[in-house]
């Protein structure tokens, strides 16, 4: 048995393989293994992870299978895995040498379940920009629920005690992975642990943010509302009158904020995935024009709103066109 299980799918990216495997093979931590998941790739990924394979036979396992996505790659890890503990590292990702060792110490030090991390997302101008893991140091997550939808939802910047995944997988053929299992994982853990530190580097690829229109973009609402009855066969009630405002929140976050600017980028079809947005935030959140959360946003934002909510698409394209 191995104190942690870094699990890392991999499908086509062999530009960036290398710099993931790097900070993988020189970790502290003395007692872990990689379990590489090639996914169907076309490329020389494999044929570096074989070479790493050859270098590191005591720490890389290399699993191949048909292509499935990024969650049935990860589940199909978590079926391999041999440690107390499992990280998901994103193959065009890397982390620092002392993440796994440090994270794994805090796990022990707090009996956490879930131990979370900062992170930096690394653009291809070499710019940077942090994403805290959440403001905590231990948190008892009965006690403090909304824990589990006040941070953030990535996978990779946390480690995770295996017997978690007795209960939960990565959903298969949905968009937004994270969103849809990390909330529950927090959820069932008793403990929460934080480590102030931006262990996790998270590179944000130009060439893999598609500006095609594609309906995949509405499984947001399907996880939302997933996390929502889950949280009301998982929560006290004492908690479920909070946690449902900040359900709506992240209706109001992922539906009329998030997919709205990510519509506003397509090549075609807009104004009818506006329509679409609009009937799904209608039907999941019909009051999410009179949130208090809108109050909070810039002018600009606020502008985006009310448009959506009085249905004058062609403005707001326009206004979006015009600023681009």
């Amino acid at each position: 048995m191995k104190k942690l299980s870094a699990i890392v799918p991999v499908y086509n990216i062999d530009a960036y393989l290398q710099r993931c495997l790097e900070s993988l093979v020189h970790q502290t931590l003395d007692s872990y293994e990689i379990i590489i998941v090639n996914d169907g790739s076309t490329d020389k990924s494999l044929e570096i992870c074989e070479d790493y394979k050859k270098r590191y036979p005591d720490l890389i396992i290399i699993y191949s299978k048909e292509n499935g996505g990024l969650s049935d790659a990860r589940n199909y890890g978590i079926a391999k895995a041999n440690g107390d503990f499992l990280a998901f590292i994103d193959g065009d990702d890397w982390i620092d040498h002392n993440m796994f060792a440090d994270m794994y110490d805090k796990a022990l030090e707090t009996n956490a379940d879930i131990v979370a991390c900062d992170i930096d997302y690394i653009y291809d101008d070499n710019r940077i920009e942090f994403s805290s893991g959440g403001d905590f140091d231990i948190i008892k997550v009965k006690e403090h629920p909304e824990i589990a939808l006040d941070i953030n939802n990535s996978a990779c910047n946390k480690i995770y005690r295996k017997a978690l995944f007795n209960k939960i997988k990565f959903p298969v053929g949905l968009w937004y992975e994270d969103m849809g299992s990390v909330p529950k994982l927090i959820l069932l853990a008793k403990i929460i642990a934080k480590i102030d530190q931006t262990y996790y580097k998270y590179l944000q690829r130009t060439g893999s943010i598609t500006h095609t229109a594609n309906a995949k973009i509405f499984d947001i609402y399907i996880c939302i509302d997933d996390i929502n009855q889950f949280m009301l066969s998982h929560v006290e009630k004492r908690h479920q009158s909070m946690l449902k405002e900040k359900i709506k929140q992240l209706y109001i976050i992922n539906g009329a904020e998030l997919t709205t600017l990510r519509i506003r980028t397509f090549d075609n079809k807009r104004i009818d995935f506006l329509k679409k947005n609009m009937q799904l935030l209608n039907v999941y959140c019909p009051d999410w024009y009179q949130n208090k959360l809108i109050e909070n946003y810039s002018f600009k934002k606020r502008v985006t709103f009310f448009l959506l909510s009085k249905k004058l698409y062609h403005p707001l394209l326009w206004l979006y066109d015009l600023s681009r």
